[in-house]
């Protein structure tokens, strides 16, 4: 999950806990209002931190895709479908032609 999406779905979440909390604690509506503010902004910091960190120990290089070795890797496994696909077609064609001749087989012996 991206950090943006990450950091969206938890403001939503501490919205709701924030407000479910303030109902069954307050009775006032200012007070349901301020408290839900005050636990969104809370989980908004915490979510923050969290996702500070989690960069900040994230090690890029290791993360990072290696573009040659992944092109040479879908190259070979193109053409390895590509043999596959031609010794299924090559299978193919000869069923057919089995099949034809024992179709060729079956109308001559009909015929005499």
């Amino acid at each position: 999950m991206k950090p943006d999406n990450y950091m969206s779905f938890s403001v939503v979440a501490g919205f709701f806990v924030g407000l479910a909390f303030s109902i069954t604690k307050f009775d006032e509506p200012e007070f349901m209002v301020l408290w839900t503010i005050i636990t969104t902004m809370g989980v908004y910091l915490i979510v923050a931190v969290c996702v500070a960190l989690y960069f900040w120990f994230l090690d890029f290089e290791s993360s990072k895709l290696k573009k040659s070795k992944l092109e040479s890797n879908l190259e070979y496994y193109r053409l390895e479908f590509d043999k596959r696909e031609k010794e299924s077609t090559k299978i193919r064609n000869f069923i057919k032609s089995i099949e034809s001749d024992d179709e060729e087989m079956a109308a001559q012996q009909n015929a005499n």
